[in-house]
């Protein structure tokens, strides 16, 4: 009994601090507690359903091409790519390589957040550190990528960073 109550101070300690935080840089902020972990959202767009955007309900279920099973956030997704007829999924921390096609992930990710500079690739906008023509920067950390550029997806790819921006 003692630990639930040590965790239950030590979230209300957490939560304080938040507060504090948010309130002492001015920052609008709706804080709410995740539906499904002992975690806090900490949604800063205004919208009602945040917690499904931003913590355990937005996880995505994947099979990886050796048949295992795990969950993967969309906010740590780098990019992924078609290679050797998989799509793998650069991640934060990781790698995973799965059989679902391009489009499978075009369908799922959010493509104010995502975008395709060439037919074989899907970036995260958070993490394009800078576009040219023939590649985008993708960096995370001390992490670097570069990730190839067609001509026929470069400009929308562009529209779509400046939009990102733009938020």
């Amino acid at each position: 009994m003692d630990s639930l109550v040590c965790k239950v101070a030590e979230k209300e300690t957490t939560k304080a601090k938040l507060i504090e935080f948010m309130e002492q840089n001015n920052i609008e902020y709706n804080l709410l507690e995740c539906c499904a972990c002992d975690r806090f959202c900490i949604d800063l767009s205004g919208e009602e359903d945040a917690c499904k955007k931003h913590c355990c309900n937005s996880g995505i279920i994947v099979q990886t091409s050796n048949k295992d099973v795990c969950r993967i956030y969309p906010h740590e997704i780098l990019y992924i790519a078609i290679e050797d007829r998989k799509s793998v999924l650069y991640l934060t921390d990781k790698k995973v390589e799965t059989n679902y096609h391009l489009d499978h992930w075009k369908g799922i990710l959010d493509l104010k957040t995502f975008a395709q500079p060439h037919h074989s690739f899907i970036v995260n906008l958070n993490y394009v550190d800078e576009v040219t023509r023939e590649w985008v920067k993708v960096q995370y950390r001390d992490i670097e990528y570069s990730v190839y550029t067609s001509s026929r997806k470069i400009g929308a790819f562009k529209k779509a960073f400046l939009r990102f921006g733009e938020r």
